[in-house]
């Protein structure tokens, strides 16, 4: 683990690189508060500024016809990171996007369908 030098902060910048509508929350707010909710459109990035070392939960939610697919994401850094939205999705329900390094990781531990809740409007982004 790397020595704390600073007080400083980390980047973590999702970008929406799909063509659809993503919405970003902290898991532990999915379902209950849509308060915390950034929509992103496509072609569209956040920067969320996270502490250095700290483990951050978010719920990555995408429109895919009638239901969404949800990607529970654990992010842990002590360095910028960037992601592509396209790449926490791809490869089916069974796999596991891992971006690790010395410096940090941001890890899909689990990959679902919600069938019961939509943070875009109802069906008409389908």
């Amino acid at each position: 683990m790397p020595a704390l030098l600073h007080n400083y902060q980390v980047q973590l910048d999702f970008n929406n690189d799909t063509g659809r509508p993503v919405s970003i929350q902290l898991s532990k707010d999915y379902g209950r508060s849509t308060a915390s909710i950034v929509l992103l459109l496509p072609s569209e990035e956040v920067t969320l500024v996270l502490d250095p070392g700290s483990v951050y939960h978010y719920a990555v939610k995408i429109s895919s016809g009638s239901v969404y697919k949800v990607a529970d994401v654990r992010a842990r850094s002590w360095r910028d990171m960037h992601c592509d939205i396209s790449h926490l999705f791809s490869g089916g329900s069974a796999s596991r996007y891992n971006n690790t390094s010395a410096d940090g990781a941001l890890v899909v531990d689990r990959l679902w369908r919600d069938y019961r809740i939509s943070c875009f409007g109802g069906d008409q982004l389908s």
